[in-house]
């Protein structure tokens, strides 16, 4: 799986959707999931890889997505894999000096209580 993700950044990187910044975070993401969830689904994580590779790229172009819908992240607190998914985002966003913004943080909150359910 670490093989299809990491091919999966490269054809974002080698075609400049994503930077160089962008694509060696991405991989040590793919790392650290790898060794955090090692059951995870393909599908799911392929989902949240994608997804911070273009959340990155907003974050560097001093873009972002539209802010996720209230109802729908109160949803996703009640989860009961919410709490674990925000100490991992913050991990995860540790590593890295890009500075994302709170809306695309609750859009990397969502996708990891996703891949942790």
């Amino acid at each position: 799986m670490k093989t299809e993700m990491y091919e999966r950044i490269q054809i974002l990187q080698v075609n400049g959707v994503i930077s160089e910044k962008v694509a060696d975070y991405t991989r040590s993401i793919v790392d650290r999931i790898l060794l955090e969830v090692p059951e995870v689904e393909q599908e799911k994580l392929e989902m949240f890889i994608t997804h911070l590779a273009m959340a990155g790229k907003r974050a560097e172009e001093g873009t972002e997505e539209n802010p996720i819908d209230e109802a729908i992240l109160q949803g996703m607190e009640e989860e009961e894999a919410y709490e674990h998914a925000v100490v991992l985002r913050d991990q995860f966003l540790s590593m890295t000096d890009i500075n994302f913004p709170k809306t695309e943080k609750d859009f990397l909150s969502v996708h990891l209580c996703n891949l942790l359910s």
